[in-house]
C-alpha cells in the first residue's frame, strides 16, 4: 500500500493509497487490464465482496493498537444500511480486540453523493448525521474509517460529533484518495 498522510483543518488523516474511479478510468481509455489494483480492491470492497473486506482487514487489523472502538462514516443516504465500509469494521472487530460502534453514527438525512455533483461540506455532514448514543463512545479511542475520500468533510465531520460525544482521540483513516 502506497500509504500517505494528509492534513484537512489541522487533522490528520491516513490515506492507504490512491482511487482512481472507474468511470474516469475508462474515459481516459483505460481498461480492467491496466485498472490500478488498489483502486480495484476498494472497488471490490464497495461492492461488499469478501476479498475486499479481507485484504483491507487483513492490512488494519495488526496495526489497530490503542483504539478500543472502531466506526465507519455512513453512506450518503440513511436507507443504505450495509455497506463494504461497515463490514469491515464488523470485521475488525471479529479479529482483534476493538467494538464496532458504527451503527451508533447514523446519517439521519439523505444528501446528495458528491460523485453527482452534491454539497458535501463538512456543515452539510455535521446536519446529516448524528450520533445515537454517547454512553458507549465516551472515554474510549476510535479508528474511523472510510472508503474513499474525496473532500474529507465526511470523516472532519464524523469526527467531530464522536468527539462531542466524548471520544478521548479519533483517528481518521481513507482506504483510498480520490485522484483525477
Amino acid at each position: 500500500m502506497d500509504i500517505s498522510h494528509e492534513s484537512l483543518h489541522g487533522q490528520d488523516i491516513t490515506i492507504l493509497g490512491p482511487y482512481r474511479p472507474w468511470r474516469y478510468h475508462k474515459e481516459q481509455g483505460g481498461d480492467g487490464s491496466n485498472y490500478p489494483s488498489h483502486s480495484g480492491r476498494i472497488l471490490d470492497l464497495k461492492d461488499s465482496k469478501a476479498e475486499g473486506i479481507d485484504y483491507f482487514c487483513t492490512f488494519i487489523s495488526p496495526r489497530i493498537g490503542r483504539y478500543s472502538l472502531v466506526a465507519a462514516v455512513p453512506s450518503h443516504d440513511p436507507a443504505k444500511t450495509v455497506s463494504g465500509i461497515k463490514s469491515l469494521a464488523a470485521k475488525l472487530e471479529a479479529a482483534v480486540n476493538c467494538k464496532n460502534v458504527s451503527s451508533l453514527v447514523v446519517r439521519h438525512t439523505k444528501i446528495q453523493k458528491l460523485a453527482d455533483g452534491g454539497n458535501r461540506s463538512v456543515d452539510i455532514h455535521l446536519g446529516s448525521i448524528a450520533i445515537e448514543n454517547a454512553e458507549p463512545i465516551a472515554g474510549h479511542s476510535i479508528l474511523l474509517l472510510d472508503d474513499v475520500m474525496t473532500t474529507g468533510n465526511s470523516l472532519l465531520a464524523c469526527r467531530k460529533l464522536l468527539l462531542d460525544a466524548g471520544a478521548d482521540l479519533v483517528k481518521c483513516v481513507a482506504l483510498g484518495r480520490t485522484t483525477y
